[in-house]
């Protein structure tokens, strides 16, 4: 038999199971797509349970030594107080006319506010709210539990004395052993252990290697996370500190962008790829809202300096340097409390995009180093090793460098890009309010 170690990741775009060697050799692997965002729990689960049957089909040579999952967030669940499900507040949703409130700061407050006031007695219920992570471990263990990175947010939140967090631990501390139950629904046998678990970014710092000599790290996925290792938490209104699974704080900001935005350019624009010398339009890949730095949940997309001659292939680039500028926006106002960041680890399957990842080096004005098997979300598996005491550090398998003159370039575009969007703020609930869709009879 050879001993693994499962991972669960379950991102926007479906479902992976993961199970690799205590060398960090993926033994095998499966992944169900499906948009997951505002997927049922309940069918969400079992997304999991099908995920992991698949991934472990034909290998009975496998025996599993521990779990742990990464789940996207933050995405509450409000618990009654048997622990039955009330509601499920979803990471993205339209924003409606309320977003003309104040909300900006925070798009996790602002879901939750909406929720109570659209659902006064729903909420008068909840006695305890839990995360993705939290709800799919419990699945899998009986008990309920939250990591430390997941309640820092959650703790941040404007809760009532009688809605209570989960028990809280670290992310690779043990929740508790795989039931019976669940042993039957996954087929492999209970009283496996199974860690707490964390965000699925959190997961992919662990892969990464955040920490001492990897202290500045992307995970482009199908959003991006971009952040640095500092002592203390930052004090800036425009970014976020939080935990991770070491020393220190992760500083930096979490976007709504990136293989997104690009899975819509390509779907829009029929994955014109070829390059050309037409003008490159700025985009503001706000498509979904947006988190860091800008904090504004009813932001929603925009294009400028399209012309008569603009090219499908050049307003393609233009979503790719879209998603490069927020990464810039970011680190540009980290590097006023970090200093600049010369070096960036990258993982996260996005990273696979070769030409995402040239810009983001020009644009960034830094080196990037890619870690192995980046693009095959290790987290929650390298997570489930570290549980069992197992540490592994990823290698580097693909280095980028910037172009000077292609960094300067970007330099000029960031300042139009925020003064765009600084502008147009104000306008946001109206540009909202006159593109909702509409039925045909309206």
């Amino acid at each position: 038999m050879t001993a693994g170690f499962l991972g669960i990741d379950v991102g926007l775009s479906g479902a992976r199971a993961v199970v690799i060697s205590a060398h960090g050799k993926v033994l095998t692997q499966a992944k169900l797509a499906s948009a997951t965002a505002t997927m049922p729990l309940t069918r969400l689960a079992g997304l999991v349970d099908r995920t992991v049957r698949l991934a472990l089909k034909g290998r009975p040579r496998i025996s599993i030594s521990a779990i742990a999952v990464g789940a996207f967030g933050p995405a509450p669940i409000l618990l009654d107080r048997r622990g039955h499900v009330l509601a499920q507040i979803q990471l993205f949703e339209e924003s409606g006319e309320q977003s003309a409130e104040k909300s900006a700061d925070d798009d996790l407050e602002f879901r939750l506010r909406r929720f109570r006031r659209q659902s006064p007695l729903l909420y008068r219920k909840a006695c305890c709210i839990c995360d993705v992570t939290g709800y799919l471990v419990a699945g899998l263990t009986g008990q309920l539990t939250m990591d430390r990175a997941t309640a820092a947010d959650f703790k941040r939140l404007s809760l009532p004395a009688r809605i209570a967090l989960p028990k809280i631990v670290s992310g690779d501390d043990h929740a508790g052993f795989l039931t019976a139950v669940a042993a039957r629904r996954l087929g492999l046998p209970a009283g496996i252990p199974v860690a707490a678990g964390t965000y699925d970014s959190t997961a992919d710092l662990v892969a990464a290697g955040f920490g001492k000599g990897r202290e500045a790290v992307i995970i482009v996925g199908s959003t991006m996370v971009l952040g640095a290792l500092t002592a203390a938490p930052l004090r800036d209104r425009h970014l976020r500190s939080t935990p991770h699974l070491g020393p220190g704080w992760f500083s930096g900001g979490w976007t709504n962008c990136a293989g997104a935005s690009l899975a819509l350019a390509d779907t829009v624009l029929a994955q014109s790829i070829r390059s050309d010398s037409a003008a490159v339009p700025l985009v503001w890949p706000y498509f979904a809202g947006e988190r860091a730095p800008v904090w504004a949940p009813h932001a929603t997309g925009m294009i400028a300096g399209l012309r008569s001659d603009t090219t499908a292939a050049a307003l393609r680039h233009g979503f790719v340097q879209g998603v490069a500028l927020s990464a810039a926006d970011i680190a540009d106002r980290l590097a006023e409390k970090t200093g600049r960041i010369a070096r960036w680890t990258v993982t996260g399957g996005g990273s696979r995009d070769d030409a995402l990842m040239r810009e983001l080096a020009d644009a960034l004005g830094a080196r990037l180093n890619v870690v192995t098997g980046a693009a095959d979300h290790l987290g929650p598996a390298i997570l489930a090793a570290r549980s069992a005491g197992v540490n592994l550090r990823l290698p580097i398998c693909r280095r980028y460098r910037p172009r000077r003159g292609a960094h300067r370039a970007y330099g000029e575009r960031l300042k139009v890009y925020r003064q765009v969007f600084e502008a147009i703020r104000p306008l946001l609930a109206g540009i909202g309010k006159v593109t909702k869709s509409r039925s045909p009879s309206s």
